[in-house]
Order: C-alpha cells, then structure tokens, then sequence
C-alpha cells in the first residue's frame, strides 16, 4: 500500500505519516510506504490520490486544510474534497499557538491585546503564507477582538519566527510543535493556543476561547481513499487506523501531536462543519481566491 504525502521527507507531516505507515503495516500485515509528492502547498499528492485506482492501495495523508480550507482560497482546484475521496479517519490532532517576542513587552495574552490596540504600536502578525491557516487564524483574531492587524506573510514557520525572535513582528501564528522549543528557551512567549481545550504541551497556557476570543480551531491529520474505494476495503482500512491509535501515541506526542483516530463518519461530519466554518471567515476577511 501507497501512502502519498504532499509535503518534504523529514517535514512534520511526512514525519507523521511514517509513523502511521509503520504501524499499518503491523495492522494490516502487508508492506505500506510512503512517497512524497511535494508542490502546490500539498494539493500535487492530493490531485494523484484522486486519479488513483480505487482499490484501497493508494491513499492520501493531508492536514485539514486541503480537505476544509483550500476549496474557498482557490478557484482553479483541480479536486472536490468531497464527490473525490472517502474518509479513512483522522489520525491525529495538533494545537496552532500565538506567540510574542521582544517586540512587545506582554507576558499573557490580555497583555498582547492591550498594546496592539495601541495604533502607535502598529501591530502585525506573521504567518507561514497567504492563504494558510494560520493566516485565517490572525484575520478570525482581527476581526473578533476589533484589532488592525497587519499580515506579514512567509514561506513557512521558521522564517517567520526568526522574525518575531529578531523583534521584526509583534506576533506570530504556527503550529505549537514548530514554537515549544524556542518557547522553553526563552526566545518567545506563546501566549495562548487555538484549540477545543488547553494543549498538552503547554496546558498553563490558556485557549483563545478561554482568553475571551471566540475562535476554535483544532489542526487535524486524515486519511483518505480515492472515492470509489470498495466498502469492505474501507471498512478494514479504517479499523486498522483506529487500532493503531495507542501505539502512535507516544511518538506522536514527540513530535507534538495528538493520537486522536476517528470513523470514517466522524471525520466526514468534521470536515463538513470546518468547511461550513473556513467558508464564513474567508469571506468575511476580504481574502480573494488565487488560481
């Protein structure tokens, strides 16, 4: 079995998706590998799951933005997220963090927000680039705390937190995985998190929702089949993800995820409602479709 990912070997996805690939193998007993299909943010390996033959020995590992988020920030996609493809399951979760620098003197996040609404302080935020979801997240954080928020958008995580170390921005918005290092060193301050519930790996850190924003946004990984996959093959396909959820655990958790598996229904209702939600915020931020 193939498990196609659309992002560089030893990034965090493709890092995850081995781990789920080594105890598929325990699971279903037949050799699984991963190929990496890197461009397009992702979309590359998504648009070659589609073409697959549905015989349940392709399948496709994306972050939820390819499967919630993409079809409302690209007019050319070359893939229905929905009519393409038949859930598998989530395979985990992860937390999307806020973090200041030495550019701003706040040491929580009630603190960020009473400088940045400081039109003097010309507060901005950077993101790993226009259209991700951390960009989404910084307008959803503008337009419900009533803050002027400027984007400065990157090509990726890192850049932008050397920014934010180097005193260039007041606030950057990642996943926490990318940030906890430079947090416990001292480099920044991650002031609160996106999720339903406080992070694992920061759990004195408080969530946007408890921190009086109403924005709730769990990061999420899943499998996918292309969608003409056979019941009975999608059936065993996915009893083997959620059997293998207690052994990913531990080494997910070193890479600073959650080993959170779904049905296959459970994870069709999550990417209809955060469809429904993506939907509503990039309209309301203004943000015009690419191709």
């Amino acid at each position: 079995m193939k498990i196609l990912v659309g992002f560089a070997a030893g990034g965090s996805a493709d890092q995850t998706a081995r781990l789920v690939a080594d105890q598929l193998r325990v699971q279903l007993k037949r050799p699984v590998v991963v190929e990496n299909r890197t461009g397009a943010g992702g979309r590359l390996a998504v648009e070659a799951a589609k073409a697959a033959k549905p015989d349940g020995d392709t399948l496709v590992f994306v972050p939820h933005g390819a499967m919630t988020l993409f079809q409302h920030i690209y007019r050319g996609l070359r893939y229905d997220p929905v009519a393409d493809f038949a859930p598998v399951g989530r395979v985990a979760t992860f937390d999307f963090a806020l973090a200041t620098g030495p550019a701003t003197p706040a040491k929580t996040f009630a603190d960020y927000l009473e400088w940045a609404r400081n039109p003097a302080n010309k507060a901005s935020f950077g993101s790993p680039g226009a259209g991700t979801v951390p960009h989404f997240i910084g307008q959803g954080l503008g337009e419900r705390a009533k803050l002027q928020l400027t984007h400065v958008p990157y090509r990726g995580a890192a850049p932008s937190l050397v920014d934010l170390i180097g005193g260039s921005i007041s606030l950057a918005i990642a996943p926490l995985a990318d940030m906890l290092e430079h947090h416990k060193a001292g480099k920044l301050r991650v002031l609160t998190t996106t999720g339903s519930r406080r992070s694992t790996l920061l759990s004195a850190v408080p969530t946007l929702k408890e921190s009086g924003v109403d924005l709730v946004i769990d990061g999420w990984y899943g499998l996918y089949a292309p969608a003409a996959v056979p019941a009975d093959t999608l059936a065993t396909l996915a009893r083997a993800v959620q059997a293998a959820a207690p052994a990913l655990a531990q080494p997910l958790a070193r890479n600073g995820l959650v080993a959170s598996a779904s049905t296959p229904q459970e994870l069709a209702q999550v990417q209809k409602s955060e469809t429904a939600f993506w939907s509503q915020l990039v309209a309301s931020s203004g943000f015009k479709p690419e191709d």
